[in-house]
């Protein structure tokens, strides 16, 4: 506990280090300036930091050397990634793994606010703060799917007119729904407004297995359904579609040590994948 007058000192002797005013007394109380509620974000960030440290301190006295709070994207959780965390987790008893899987717009948010270390995941093209890391290690291939038995599936080769009139079940993230859309707009054409959204893969995979949608996913996700679970990639007249994949973790702790082994885990582990 802090009296009032203490913290009053103690804000005025931070604004007069920083040159800004960081709160506003108005008649209805005191606001945050825009100043302020910097300064209230990294301080959050400073907070956190210290409680890892204390973690990591607190981890060494029972002979645990690293603390590492690992997010990942859903499209890899069972892919690249997954080998990876089971060869640390087998070989570096030593290392303290958080592993938190979810869409890319959460996982982001909780990279900024200092929950999570490190990302794996799909690499939009969105504007990132300047203190963030972004290291692309490859590229994934969306293509077209549907079940076997879609009137679709049946063509040689589909139409773009075809896609924009068939019935679609697709990722709900923003960023995806952008690229939905513009793959459509680009080539001059109506965007489907025929739409079952979801965040879940594995709704959507069974949505599909079940007949009557088209989708656009990883070619790494619907491999195996290609060849046992009754699902066919379309052949269809444009490119495919490509999307970045990669690391993404906070500068200002690049260079900690528990965080190497899994950086250094996914660059040999997307290596193997473009040598392959």
């Amino acid at each position: 506990f802090i009296a009032q007058p203490a913290l009053t000192r103690s804000l005025q002797k931070l604004e007069r280090v920083l040159g800004v005013e960081l709160l506003r007394r108005l008649p209805r109380g005191v606001v945050a300036t825009e100043a302020g509620e910097t300064v209230y974000r990294h301080a959050n960030l400073v907070l956190k930091e210290i409680s890892t440290i204390k973690a990591d301190v607190s981890l060494l006295g029972k002979g645990i050397t690293g603390n590492l709070k690992m997010g990942v994207g859903a499209l890899f959780a069972q892919h690249i990634v997954d080998d990876v965390i089971w060869q640390l987790a087998t070989s570096q008893s030593e290392l303290n793994m958080e592993i938190t899987v979810g869409t890319f717009e959460g996982l982001l948010n909780d990279l900024v606010e200092g929950t999570l270390d490190v990302l794996f995941t799909n690499l939009p093209a969105v504007e990132m703060p300047d203190y963030l890391i972004v290291e692309p290690l490859g590229e994934l291939t969306a293509v077209f799917v549907t079940n076997k038995d879609h009137p679709l599936a049946q063509k040689e080769l589909c139409e773009l007119k075809d896609l924009e009139t068939a019935r679609w079940v697709i990722v709900d993230q923003p960023h995806s729904m952008e690229m939905f859309k513009q793959f459509f707009l680009s080539r001059g054409m109506a965007t489907p407004v025929n739409l079952l959204r979801t965040n879940s893969l594995g709704l959507i995979t069974s949505i599909l297995k079940k007949g009557g949608f088209v989708s656009i996913l990883p070619r790494h996700l619907v491999r195996e359904s290609f060849m046992h679970g009754g699902l066919v990639e379309l052949k269809v007249e444009t490119p495919m579609i490509t999307r970045k994949f990669g690391l993404m973790y906070r500068e200002d702790i690049a260079g900690r040590a528990a965080m190497q082994p899994f950086l250094s885990g996914m660059r040999n582990a997307c290596i193997n994948i473009k040598s392959g």
